[in-house]
């Protein structure tokens, strides 16, 4: 009772980013996954992804990795399935897996066999897999890729194939990374929306003690948005800023110069 209670004073946490009542009171049948990007302009993009099960096993197990991609308007566009007993499966993201598109978004969900999950019913019982994985990014076949981790989700398939989110907007405030914006340097943000409702994004770039709005953007329901800050002008290091009602407001960012590039989460 004490434990109940407790849960619904913290009801109306506005730091809680996901669904209250799937997270504390009700088991999710499923596994969740986060919201990746796939970037295929000037980029090659992969992902590295877990299979969950062999993992805990210490032991190869077979499963089927499921991927959703979405475009830049949250809309679906493809749907992909692989095999695999291996404890992470790598994909190489192609126009051919994404219908031709170049910038969007996706998802990755694990399916084992019903004689797997009945033998390994005991581990399994009270556990959903979150799906992190790891997307990686380059430029040409000479470098490395550049990796990040998934960073907001919540995302999860129902039984009758729909796709919905935990995550959820709350109080509206501004986020300020651990970043300085450096002159004769080009960025690229990327903003992803994980949930149901529309996530609206106002930027600020912060001079000094000046504070100048550069954008403003409203992002349906899964949809991606790149936002590029490229001022040559820009005489001194910089901060940007950015006002939203996600309780976790992190951003995938490229920071380029010249040929060169870095990815991290802001």
């Amino acid at each position: 009772m004490k434990k109940l209670i407790n849960k619904i004073v913290n009801f109306n946490n506005n730091s809680r980013p996901h669904s209250f009542i799937f997270t504390k009171v009700q088991k999710i049948n499923s596994d969740i996954s986060d919201l990746f990007t796939f970037i295929l302009d000037d980029y090659e993009t992969i992902f590295i992804a877990e299979n969950n099960l062999a993992l805990m096993l210490a032991s190869p197990v077979e499963c089927i990795h499921i991927f959703h991609f979405f475009d830049n308007n949250g809309v679906l566009i493809s749907f992909h399935e692989s095999k695999s007993t291996r404890f992470h499966f790598k994909l190489s993201i192609t126009e051919k897996i994404t219908s031709g598109l170049k910038f969007g978004s996706f998802t990755h969900h694990v399916k084992y066999s019903n004689a797997i999950t009945n033998q390994h019913n005991k581990l399994l019982h009270n556990i959903s897999f979150q799906h992190r994985g790891y997307t990686g990014y380059r430029k040409d076949l000479d470098s490395g890729y550049s990796y990040v981790h998934g960073n907001f989700g919540g995302i999860y398939i129902t039984k009758n194939k729909k796709i919905k989110s935990l995550a959820r907007n709350r109080v509206r405030h501004t986020y300020i990374p651990q970043l300085i914006i450096k002159p004769c340097y080009k960025y690229d943000f990327i903003f992803l929306n994980p949930t149901t409702k529309k996530l609206n994004i106002k930027f600020f770039l912060i001079e000094k003690n000046n504070v100048k709005i550069l954008k403003e953007k409203s992002l349906v329901p899964y949809a991606s948005f790149k936002f590029t800050i490229d001022f040559p002008e820009l005489e001194l290091e910089s901060n940007i800023s950015w006002e939203t009602n996600l309780p976790i407001a992190r951003c995938i960012v490229f920071e380029h110069i010249d040929k060169y590039f870095d990815v991290f989460h802001s």
